[in-house]
């Protein structure tokens, strides 16, 4: 995970100003005791990071472009359901100041970037000031700031639900999940899965369930290892969905389904922690997920 993060660490990006950078860069001087995970957590933080213990050993999960890996339902959550939550309207920046240490003065400056004006009059003028550890660069400073800003604006919404063992030894923060809430959509288009082949799933119930073949609809299931596989779907005959091209393997029966099409979509969160409850079931914490500017 150490490597992973590295690698996409140091690809070059552009730096704004015409030229390429690695996209982070740490250049600090520790000159005092510290213990071990602090230090890691400060360092992990400057790329995005955040460090988990899991399997017995330190891993690092980084906030990079993803594909959902796991489908939470109705099917495979509490019978609370899915709770959200967002954040205060008043406390949302339209301003971000991102202080680092500038090389050509040899001392601190301020990289500004302000939101869409149409975002600024809704809004208002919310100043959030920053500073970026390490940071010698301007378009490092100025790339966290658009990224604060981009979170400030779309990625606003927390959604808490319990899990069965299932699905809480398998999810780990940092994970992104597709959720397909029907209070939300109007349409059940997920649940569990009857019975499988490698081309042909059969759904727990029809009849309660909107399965459209129209605007390019897509299947994705739970496969037997735990992750996630879509397909795009040909036929929906009854509670047959037939699939334009086979699965690595079937599913196991009772495993979760979800589809989605042109106009209807999952939610997408990322998992900000996984709190085992009583050996049985766990609590779920996820933060909403938008695939934007790295």
């Amino acid at each position: 995970s150490f490597i992973t993060a590295s690698k996409f660490s140091n690809e070059l990006v552009d730096d704004g100003f015409g030229g390429k950078e690695a996209r982070f860069a740490c250049n600090i001087n520790i000159q005092t005791s510290v213990e071990a995970f602090t230090v890691i957590n400060t360092l992990s933080g400057i790329m995005r990071c955040m460090p988990i213990w899991a399997q017995g050993a330190l891993q690092l999960t980084q906030d990079s472009p993803k594909d959902p890996s796991y489908l939470f339902t109705m099917a495979n959550v509490g019978p609370e359901g899915f709770s959200y939550t967002g954040s205060s309207l008043k406390t949302r920046a339209t301003v971000v100041a991102v202080s680092y240490f500038n090389m050509d003065t040899r001392d601190l400056d301020f990289e500004e970037v302000e939101a869409e004006t149409a975002y600024k009059n809704k809004y208002g003028h919310n100043l959030k000031r920053v500073k970026a550890l390490g940071c010698t660069s301007r378009g490092q400073a100025r790339r966290f700031a658009k990224a604060i800003l981009f979170a400030e604006q779309r990625e606003t919404e927390v959604v808490t639900f319990s899990a069965s063992m299932e699905s809480g030894i398998v999810v780990r923060p940092g994970t992104i999940i597709s959720i397909a809430d029907p209070a939300r959509a109007g349409v059940r288009r997920a649940g569990r899965i009857s019975s499988s082949a490698t081309t042909q799933i059969t759904v727990d119930d029809s009849d309660s369930t909107d399965l459209s073949d129209q605007n390019n609809p897509k299947l994705s299931v739970i496969m037997p290892n735990g992750t996630v596989e879509t397909k795009n779907v040909t036929v929906i005959s009854g509670k047959v969905i037939t699939l334009a091209s086979a699965l690595t393997q079937a599913p196991n029966s009772n495993s979760v389904w979800m589809l989605e099409n042109d106009s209807i979509n999952s939610q997408q969160f990322r998992v900000m922690s996984v709190e085992e409850r009583d050996g049985i079931n766990y609590g779920i914490s996820a933060l909403a997920y938008v695939n934007g500017p790295t």
